[in-house]
């Protein structure tokens, strides 16, 4: 499996972990469907900027794209939900507040690994 592939995997396993349909997030990233399929199936190589769009909708780090065996189970898929009729700017909202949480997260993690000065 090459990385076009790997990528693809990924991509459409979260997604359909969270319940969004590929019309959902080619709205969101302001591309037709077909792209979003394209990415799906390794067939075309998404830019850093569609992965980091994608992490930041997702709630993934972009590197997670490219574990070979992700497992779904550890990764973080807080703010799960499914909607039927949600918008590209919900997504967009919702991209947003994820990667504020991240960020916040790995300050912490940063935060607690630093020896305290007491």
């Amino acid at each position: 499996m090459n990385q076009d592939q790997i990528i693809g995997k990924n991509l459409q396993a979260l997604r359909k972990k969270l319940g969004f349909t590929q019309d959902q997030v080619a709205a969101y990233l302001q591309v037709n469907r077909e792209e979003v399929s394209y990415y799906e199936n390794g067939s075309r190589t998404a830019s850093t900027k569609i992965l980091s769009q994608m992490a930041n909708l997702y709630g993934v780090d972009e590197y997670d794209f490219f574990e070979e065996d992700l497992d779904l189970a550890k990764v973080n898929l807080a703010l799960a939900f499914r909607a039927e009729s949600i918008k590209a700017e919900d997504l967009a909202q919702i991209a947003k507040f994820k990667k504020i949480v991240r960020n916040y997260l790995s300050m912490k993690n940063l935060l607690k690994d630093e020896p305290s000065n007491s």
